[in-house]
Order: structure tokens, then sequence, then C-alpha cells
């Protein structure tokens, strides 16, 4: 028998590449695989305008942003195509749905007070909570629910 599914586990985090240190940059509980994927992407638009802000995106003016280089990995670049890409959306949904957890990574060097490049990654995740205690009523109502 399947564990039962009892919602979801969002999360956005930056993290050292050795894994050593983790800052959690914001979570939410949601009760459905559409609404972990909606958030999911509102988080990688937030994270997209501040890694990588698009000329009149944000408090800095456009002649302040300058091209990124294409060979350099560019994580705000990364989540803002995901956001965009809703049939693989669709198909994350469906697997949250089958108990399965996914995430968007995306990493490379970060400017630390305008004085060295440090290699910080980040990542959107979500994962099923799974309920391990029940009561005989709610066993009932899902093995109705199973009928």
């Amino acid at each position: 028998m399947r564990q039962p599914i009892d919602g979801y586990w969002c999360e956005v985090a930056a993290c050292w590449p050795d894994g050593r240190r983790e800052w959690v940059l914001g979570g939410y509980r949601a009760d459905t695989p559409r609404l972990a994927v909606r958030w999911l992407r509102s988080q990688a638009v937030r994270l997209a305008n501040a890694l990588d802000p698009l000329p009149g995106i944000g408090p800095l003016p456009p002649e302040a942003l300058h091209e990124t280089n294409p060979s350099n990995p560019n994580p705000g670049n990364i989540f803002r195509k995901w956001s965009r890409d809703f049939p693989a959306q669709e198909q994350q949904m469906g697997n949250l749905a089958a108990g399965r957890p996914f995430s968007v990574l995306a990493g490379g060097p970060d400017r630390v007070f305008g004085l060295m490049d440090l290699d910080i990654f980040y990542a959107l995740s979500v994962r099923p909570l799974v309920r391990d205690f029940f009561t005989d009523w709610q066993i009932a109502e899902m093995e109705y629910a199973a009928a």
C-alpha cells in the first residue's frame, strides 16, 4: 500500500557546493501538486530577477546592467526558463502526485561585496509529506476512497 500524501513541502535555498552550509530563503506547505509548483514558479521568478535582473525590472537603472558571459553559468536565466516551461511543470506535478520529489538546481559564481567570486548553488525543491500516523476513521476513509 502506498503511503498517503498529506501535502507537499516546498523550499528555496542557497548552499555551498560542498553542502556544508545552506541558507533556507523560503518555505511553503502546499495542499496539492499544482499549488506546490505554482509557489516554486513564483520563487523561480523572484530568484531570476534577483540574480539576473532584466532592464526595467527592479531598482537598478538599465545602464547598470551588463551582458553576462554566455560561457559562464547563469542561475537567474535557468530559473527564468524553468518558470516558463509549463509542459515540464505538468510532468513534475504528475511525479509529485505519484509521491516523487523534484528539484530545480542552478549555480555559479556570485559576487560577494564586489570583492570575490564564490560558487553558490540555488535550489527550488518540493517533496511529498507522508502521513505516518492514522486514526481508525482516517483508515476507514482511505479504504472507502480506494474502493
